[in-house]
């Protein structure tokens, strides 16, 4: 069920060579790719409940192609976030700070058309 991250790239080179981004996908270094590619198919199989996605499943493979340019146009992590809880200003000062990713996870406007078309494709009613 899951692809491997070579199947990946190349339904990806595929994607991009029709995409309005293909130059931006063209221009962009080997890791990078690999990179946006692996992160792209986790927030998407976590958007999904799943721990991979359906290799057959086109809303499911668009969703992480838009994803992956989506992470490679971010500018890279520099540390873990944190976020200023409070400040005190009485003479020397003091600042607390939250650390910690608790942010939700940063997806594409067009991989979240994807994700819910496959949502609503894979809704199945069990019996019993």
């Amino acid at each position: 069920m899951n692809m491997t991250l070579v199947e990946l790239r190349s339904a990806a080179e595929e994607y991009f060579r029709r995409h309005l981004a293909r130059e931006e996908w063209k221009l962009l270094p080997e890791e990078v790719k690999q990179s946006a590619l692996a992160g792209a198919e986790a927030d998407v199989a976590l958007y999904l409940d799943r721990t991979g996605i359906d290799p057959e499943n086109r809303c499911e493979c668009g969703a992480v192609f838009e994803q992956a340019i989506h992470l490679a146009r971010k500018p890279p992590c520099s540390g873990p976030k944190r976020r200023l809880v409070s400040e005190e200003i009485s003479g020397v000062g003091r600042r607390a700070w939250e650390y910690g990713d608790t942010e939700e996870p940063d997806y594409a406007p067009r991989a979240l058309k994807f994700m819910e078309a496959a949502r609503r494709r894979n809704f199945r009613i069990g019996r019993g």
